[in-house]
């Protein structure tokens, strides 16, 4: 893979739309169309943005009147985010989550973690291979990264209250490569979107 080079004065910013009630939007930094007609699930590539305060307009896709969000970021320099549109319709906002440099990839390891966007799902707990890897988080929460060794693996959400399992998967894990396992939707529709981070490729 080439690496993302790193700007100067600046960090590396892509954009998630992951709020299930919302349409298809588009994304204005500072009054310019960025990124356009982002559909619930999509994630965008990586820009980069120096550092500073953006403006972060959010609007239905072909519209220009009325945003669903409207949300002041301020951006860091040498940092890597993924900003994801959360919530339902009554509480929309952007949050920011750091694709942290400092963790590397390793050819004999994968690296995952996961994080909570799903609005009305109550706190979970993550089981790796039936085992409780990672417990208790909110929603607009996430865990600490977590390295294995690659293969393919069970994943189960389950309620943190009572242990229910309200999703379960099977995921890939490829060596030197660094994860995000995202859980959205509502509740009664859950799904889990796994994204390779920035982190798995800026150049160092």
């Amino acid at each position: 893979m080439d690496c993302m080079e790193m700007p100067k004065n600046g960090s590396l910013v892509r954009v998630f739309h992951a709020a299930p009630e919302a349409p298809p939007v588009d994304i204005y930094v500072d009054d310019n169309l960025t990124f356009k007609n982002l559909k619930f699930m999509d994630i965008t590539q990586y820009v980069p943005l120096e550092k500073g305060e953006y403006n972060i307009d959010i609007y239905a896709t072909g519209t220009k009147e009325n945003p669903v969000i409207s949300q002041v970021l301020e951006i860091d320099d040498s940092d890597i985010y993924t900003v994801a549109a959360t919530g339902n319709l009554d509480d929309l906002s952007l949050i920011v989550i750091e694709d942290s440099i400092s963790q590397q990839p390793f050819d004999m390891y994968s690296f995952f973690r996961v994080v909570h966007l799903s609005p009305n799902a109550p706190a979970v707990d993550v089981l790796f291979n039936d085992k409780k890897a990672f417990e208790d988080i909110e929603f607009r929460e996430g865990s600490m990264y977590q390295g294995v060794s690659p293969g393919q693996y069970s994943i189960k959400i389950a309620l943190n209250s009572d242990g229910t399992v309200v999703l379960p998967l099977k995921v890939t894990l490829k060596p030197n490569r660094i994860y995000t396992l995202y859980v959205v939707g509502n509740a009664s529709d859950l799904n889990v979107i796994q994204s390779v981070d920035g982190n798995t490729t800026v150049c160092r």
